[in-house]
């Protein structure tokens, strides 16, 4: 996948979308959210969104030391690049880094009152004067003119309209989106379910400010998720809903909420499959490989009785299969159970490696076990995809839906579409009709119509 694509799945796509175009140059919008539901990532994801569009980023943060800020922008910019198969990831990230400045003013209230965190007569402890010196070293010391501004963590509960009307002022100034975080002081029980806007309908302690903002969104807890709503736009007074449903950790989203991908499909001539060929969701894969006009390669051994597709088969002799050869107790011990009884299991373990070796993103169909390997054979696939690091997603047919792995844990995935040329597709022979959607489908949103 490439950056332009990687933007199109960012939530801010839905966001703008379902807003009046977004936050604009020279406005003001706030998040808001109650202490750890995510007010950084989200605000991180912002600036991530901007950075992927080439724009310059001013982060300070009155919350975390700039150690602690990068490793947000690193764990999140990974996070989305490995879920979408971002192509060089490393240049990415090394390329961002030079559009942004990050500045912390943890601990400091005023350049000059004694004592921790002293109030500043306009922003509270976030002093107004602190920000104003941070933006003016970045323009003038540092040649950095910012295209966003984030302000992580502002004090409104001390804060006066005056302090929030001057940022507003300075984002003019500069041509600049600026964003602000704020922590909501009764969120936990405030759920707005109107769609008109007002003041009433803001948490605390933003509502003296409704009219001096621009846009003000709000993160609240759903079940294991954080919902994003929408609290003003602009001068509108019926709002959108965002419908968007966002992983705590990193603020990606998670299911069918992603924006629409690209209308360009791609082009199916430059992919292949990687795969074992066997009865079930393997000849599913080869199939709608065929169909689509891909590329197929199936390694195999002799002997394979379960080998279902003719076209693209590679036999594997005994010396390429020993480059598999991984000890079966290892595979044992990474799968939690014993795989000694089952035939074939040699020679099926180091097909196995081959196929995921030369993929560069690999899909499973099959069932997420409760310690979290994927059931039966096919498991030994996600576990080499886990062990190597490679993009992986896995169909669990019970749930009915997609799973991606984090690096830490399984995660609720978007649809996802195959972005590797080279991709590995393997699963379970007992392929059941919503499985056999699921592989139609992938197919389908990445390549279009056949």
């Amino acid at each position: 996948m490439h950056r332009q694509e990687l933007s199109e799945r960012s939530p801010m796509r839905v966001f703008e979308r379902s807003t009046h175009g977004g936050l604009g140059r020279g406005e003001v919008g706030v998040v808001a959210a109650a202490p750890g539901l995510g007010k950084t990532p989200l605000l991180v994801q912002i600036a991530l969104d901007k950075l992927l569009s080439g724009r310059r980023v001013l982060h300070i943060s009155h919350e975390h030391a700039v150690d602690h800020v990068r490793a947000y922008y690193d764990e999140i910019f990974f996070d989305l690049a490995a879920a979408a198969s971002l192509e060089a990831p490393d240049a990415v990230r090394l390329e961002m880094e030079r559009s942004r400045l990050i500045f912390s003013h943890l601990g400091n209230g005023t350049a000059s009152a004694p004592g921790p965190n002293p109030p500043s007569l306009r922003g509270g402890t976030s002093s107004l004067a602190r920000i104003e010196e941070s933006v003016a070293f970045a323009r003038g010391v540092a040649h950095f003119a910012p295209d966003l501004i984030v302000i992580d963590g502002f004090d409104f509960e001390h804060a006066t309209v005056e302090a929030v009307n001057s940022l507003g002022a300075l984002a003019k100034e500069l041509g600049a989106e600026l964003w602000l975080s704020s922590k909501s002081r009764d969120a936990d029980q405030h759920a707005p379910v109107s769609a008109v806007a007002s003041p009433e309908s803001v948490p605390q302690p933003l509502r003296r400010f409704f009219a001096h903002v621009n846009v003000i969104v709000w993160l609240h807890a759903e079940a294991d998720l954080v919902r994003l709503r929408l609290l003003k736009d602009h001068d509108a007074s019926e709002l959108a809903d965002l419908n968007l449903r966002l992983e705590p950790r990193t603020m990606r989203i998670v299911d069918a909420d992603l924006p629409s991908r690209s209308g360009r499909p791609r082009d199916a001539s430059r992919f292949r499959l990687y795969s074992g060929g066997a009865s079930g969701a393997e000849s599913e894969f080869g199939a709608c490989a065929e169909r689509w006009g891909l590329g197929e390669t199936h390694y195999s051994f002799a002997g394979h009785a379960s080998l279902a597709r003719n076209r693209g088969v590679t036999v594997l002799s005994e010396r390429e299969l020993e480059r598999g050869d991984l000890s079966l107790v290892y595979a044992s011990h990474r799968l939690a159970r014993a795989l000694g009884e089952i035939p074939f299991i040699k020679p099926i373990l180091q097909t196995i490696w081959h196929q995921i070796s030369a993929a560069e993103q690999v899909f499973v169909v099959g069932a997420i076990q409760a310690d979290g390997t994927v059931r039966g054979g096919t498991g030994w696939g996600a576990e080499l995809a886990r062990l190597w690091h490679k993009p992986l997603y896995v169909f669990d047919q019970d749930k009915g839906g997609w799973y991606c792995w984090s690096g830490t844990d399984w995660q609720l995935a978007a649809e996802p579409t195959i972005s590797s040329p080279n991709f590995a597709g393997v699963g379970t022979r007992h392929l059941t009709e919503v499985g056999k959607k699921a592989i139609h489908d992938l197919f389908q949103r990445t390549f279009g119509d056949v």
